[in-house]
């Protein structure tokens, strides 16, 4: 659902279709985010996409002198996220939000 309404977006922003996995969200983000599904329930999961976008935002904004492409590595900032996530699920029994 995320996917077309980006590709509506952007086609409708730059009047002509456009191809999201070229432009705007590698395909190794889309496997990622498929991959790691099955570790949540469909709450948490939506939690932890717009968590790890927003993960990834302010990550590019603290690190944007020190990387030198332009594009967002949305894949290797959201599984830094995971880590985090399931470090903290592993330590702390309240409010898993993975299914480990």
């Amino acid at each position: 659902m995320i996917i077309l309404i980006l590709v509506i977006y952007m086609s409708v922003k730059n009047k002509q279709f456009l191809n999201p996995f070229t432009h705007y969200f590698g395909l190794g983000d889309l496997l990622f985010f498929i991959a790691i599904s099955p570790l949540f329930v469909t709450y948490n999961y939506i939690l932890f996409f717009i968590i790890s976008m927003l993960f990834s935002i302010v990550l590019q904004s603290i690190f944007k002198k020190v990387l030198k492409d332009k594009t967002v590595p949305l894949a290797g900032f959201s599984a830094l996220l995971l880590l985090l996530v399931i470090a903290k699920d592993l330590v702390f029994s309240f409010n898993k939000l993975t299914l480990l």
